[in-house]
């Protein structure tokens, strides 16, 4: 019984697994683009710069170059993000795929860690055995052994 209770829950973990696998293995799905190709707004008509204070007008003075147009600008950041939307999937995937290698690591170090502790322990059982034979207190109880080294000591607990 507790052999066919241990076979289904295998089998349910097993087809979690596989759930996890297919949704990893679907297309993701599909993103409109950030900004069509031929989509052309009107004119950008910005607000009346003398009605700025004038520290106002520095801080636009600094973050908005005179010389450039706005429609230059605006292009130069579209272009910009077009660049990095399209790269930005293979990030994912790659940071994916390597959080994915780091979790089988940490898998496979645990697992190693798990036999080095118990080959530890094993070699600890057996070393203490060989001890205890070479003293000859391999069949003796632990409180008896104590209480004959209690009978060696000198009185006075020293």
């Amino acid at each position: 019984m507790r052999n066919w209770l241990s076979l289904r829950l295998t089998l349910r973990d097993y087809k979690k697994k596989k759930k996890a696998w297919q949704a990893i293995r679907k297309p993701p799905p599909e993103q409109p683009p950030l900004f069509t190709e031929g989509e052309e707004t009107g004119p950008i008509v910005l607000p009346d710069f003398d009605l700025l204070d004038p520290e106002e007008g520095k801080i636009r003075g600094l973050l908005a170059d005179e010389t450039a147009s706005f429609d230059v600008i605006r292009s130069q950041t579209e272009t910009r993000l077009r660049t990095i939307q399209s790269s930005l999937e293979f990030q994912v995937d790659q940071l994916a795929d390597n959080v994915h290698k780091l979790e089988q690591r940490v898998l496979v170090a645990g697992k190693e860690a798990d036999k080095v502790l118990s080959i530890s322990a094993l070699r600890l059982r057996q070393r203490e055995e060989r001890e205890k034979a070479s003293a000859g207190t391999r069949e003796m109880p632990m409180m008896e052994v104590l209480r004959s080294l209690g009978n060696i000591l000198p009185e006075g607990g020293g």
